[in-house]
């Protein structure tokens, strides 16, 4: 029997027990990543009551003492007038010192800021760091110039399903020595003209949470909004990958990305392509979840044709879709 791959990334979760939903994937998973208390990162950050701080602290410890890598994330879009500042310098510097007191060092840091990786290039010259795939670097030539900054790296989402896009960044990868990963379960729409606007957001909590956008009847959830106008047929063209589809894509990389973070259901998310195998709604994987957009109905995961990712999923056209039916067909076999 073959030797199941270490390779998932998990994004570290509250709201259920995280060591006890990992233990029997131990053997599955490579890093767990997280953003540290105080800073701010691509997703709300909980409140870190001293009972928060205590259960992650612990949980981070168990993937130490485990051999799972710990990735600490620095991935806003935006750090405001302190973009390029000794004070962000400081801060990142203070926040890994803090860790390294509480013996959970990180082995690796996630960045958007190249000034952040110039930062920790100096100050820390072991850490490894990885740009982040909200970078959205579509292909080598985006790398190439930025190569003493990064040791590791996701691939956009745009160009993930697409395989020769990925055996082309695999062979640069190993031509330069360079760690490669994907995230897996993306709900957001494919080349979404909001999620620029939409990540940088996650800089300014104040902005974010002021309720000032319904006043103006405007979401920055884009997807929520499509999907609420019955444009399901996106969904199927989007960027996620089924846990059973896995196989295909896993050859070119060394990790895979589970956004489970603040997902509803991260549990869910990590049995099944822990497992390769998921019986239920597809869209309960995708964060951000979309089942209530799509109710009464489901997207049945078992009902997608074997060959869907190597046909629909790998469209030459997925980026300047032709609506040539593919995906509508797809759409009309697994809503149920």
């Amino acid at each position: 029997m073959k030797k199941p791959l270490r390779n998932l990334a998990v994004g570290h979760f509250l709201n259920e027990p995280f060591v006890e939903a990992c233990i029997p994937h131990a053997a599955r998973i490579r890093e767990v990543f997280f953003a540290w208390p105080g800073v701010l990162s691509c997703r709300p950050a909980p409140e870190f009551t001293d009972e928060i701080r205590g259960r992650m602290f612990a949980d981070l410890m168990w993937c130490r003492e485990n051999g799972i890598l710990l990735d600490a994330l620095f991935n806003c879009n935006c750090y405001g007038d302190n973009a390029i500042s000794p004070e962000l310098a400081d801060f990142v510097e203070a926040t890994l010192r803090d860790m390294n007191g509480r013996g959970l060092f990180p082995d690796i840091v996630t960045t958007t800021s190249p000034f952040i990786a110039t930062v920790l290039r100096q100050r820390f010259p072991r850490v490894k760091i990885r740009w982040s795939v909200n970078l959205r670097v579509h292909g080598t030539t985006g790398f190439e110039c930025v190569e003493e900054l990064f040791d590791s790296f996701y691939v956009s989402r745009e160009v993930q399903r697409d395989p020769a896009a990925l055996a082309h960044a695999r062979e640069w990868a190993d031509a330069h020595g360079k760690v490669m990963g994907l995230q897996a379960n993306s709900g957001c729409l494919r080349q979404c003209p909001f999620q620029q606007f939409h990540d940088n957001l996650h800089g300014h909590n104040r902005i974010r949470q002021s309720g000032v956008g319904a006043k103006f009847d405007f979401s920055v959830f884009r997807c929520r909004t499509n999907y609420a106008r019955r444009n399901w047929e996106d969904f199927i063209r989007a960027t996620w990958i089924r846990p059973e589809d896995m196989p295909a894509v896993e050859r070119y990389v060394d990790v895979v990305k589970l956004a489970t973070r603040r997902h509803r259901f991260p549990v869910k998310v990590l049995n099944a392509y822990a497992t390769y195998s998921y019986d239920g709604n597809l869209l309960d994987l995708m964060d951000p979840v979309h089942s209530d957009l799509f109710a009464p109905h489901v997207i049945d995961n078992k009902s997608f044709p074997e060959d869907f990712a190597s046909t629909v999923a790998a469209c030459p056209h997925a980026n300047d879709c032709r609506h040539c039916g593919g995906c509508a067909a797809v759409l009309e076999r697994v809503m149920k």
